[in-house]
């Protein structure tokens, strides 16, 4: 009975202790950069947050999460439930391509190499650039920032390299890592200005500042079978193919999740490689069905403090009359070769 009470003891006293070092990371952190000028920071509840392509990490060494999204800023969070932000952690270059006001959205952070690489695509409204098919559009592109920190500054690798080809409409950059270690973007052309999405490929320099070669297409939004909208019983399909996502299954299948579009509502669909765990070059297969409909989408999956797979996609919500962009966990099954959810994460 004493050595039950004492082992009882025990665990409380750890949980209690875990629980201390948890609010303090989120209370105590020294933060490099303030808040946004003009906004305080404040606690908000994943319930009511607006955040469109919410990007979330799990840090082990401070048992915190991290939650990039649209805006380029930064939350933090100790139970993925409620969240302190947002914190300014960007000091790029104004004197390269990304200007000194981009709008930046999709981004994501990855740890390679003993660095934090901050992955975003980078709007520039002043200027306009010329695709192939002759129509002008905003330039927009994707490019990788660097910091020795999660936290960051990060800051611009390489200002004289544009990464991508100047011309091309791209977005929604995503990292992956071959069998030999190399390192890779992985991004969409837009369909607004080539008429038919494509998820592409380009090799990254070991830095991951410039590229290497050139991209090349690994499937499309003509290869996806459910997307579009029923007009008198024919399908017209969506040119939209974004934000790719890529996840391994316990069985080393390679997978990606992506967000199109059917019957006006955005959904999220997963394609398979038939070349197992580094499958790159494809060939891909669009599942025929979506994996989650009612307009979801922007999809990222990263792991929890106990080792479980969770899914966040941003949802379109209206609260009190207002249209957010609201964050969703899920918890998913990643044993076999194909990734399932099993429902809502549970806090």
């Amino acid at each position: 009975m004493r050595k039950s009470f004492f082992i009882y003891l025990f665990f409380a006293l750890l949980l209690v202790a875990c629980g201390g070092n948890r609010k303090e990371c989120m209370q105590n952190d020294e933060w490099i950069f303030a808040p946004p000028a003009g906004v305080e920071v404040d606690t908000v509840s994943v319930d009511i947050m607006d955040i469109e392509n919410p990007f979330i990490c799990y840090e082990r060494e401070d048992d915190c999460y991290y939650m990039v999204g649209d805006g380029g800023f930064m939350w933090l969070s100790n139970d993925l439930r409620n969240w302190v932000g947002p914190y300014d952690v960007l000091d790029q270059d104004t004197t390269s391509w990304i200007g000194a006001s981009p709008v930046i959205t999709s981004p994501e952070i990855h740890r390679y190499g003993g660095k934090y690489y901050y992955m975003a695509t980078f709007e520039r409204p002043d200027v306009v650039a010329v695709g192939a098919d002759e129509k002008p559009f905003v330039r927009r592109s994707c490019v990788a920032l660097v910091a020795d920190d999660i936290k960051g500054p990060y800051r611009t690798i390489d200002r004289n390299s544009k990464l991508l080809v100047e011309s091309e409409m791209a977005a929604h950059p995503t990292f992956g890592i071959d069998y030999l270690g190399a390192s890779y973007m992985i991004y969409t052309h837009q369909g607004e200005q080539n008429g038919n999405g494509t998820v592409q490929i380009i090799r990254f320099s070991d830095d991951l500042g410039r590229r290497i070669g050139e991209a090349y297409v690994m499937f499309s939004a003509k290869d996806n079978v459910w997307s579009g909208k029923t007009i008198d019983g024919v399908r017209n399909f969506s040119p939209v193919m974004e934000a790719p996502c890529l996840f391994i299954t316990d069985e080393k299948e390679m997978g990606i999740l992506f967000t199109s579009y059917v019957n006006g509502e955005k959904a999220l669909g997963v394609a398979y490689t038939q070349t197992g765990e580094y499958g790159y070059n494809g060939p891909w297969v669009v599942e025929q069905l979506p994996l989650l409909t009612g307009n979801v989408g922007s999809a990222s999956i990263f792991t929890d403090y106990d080792g479980t797979k969770v899914l966040a996609v941003s949802k379109d919500t209206v609260i009190c009359g207002v249209e957010k962009s609201v964050p969703q966990l899920y918890k998913l099954d990643m044993q076999f070769d194909k990734l399932k959810i099993e429902g809502h994460y549970k806090f």
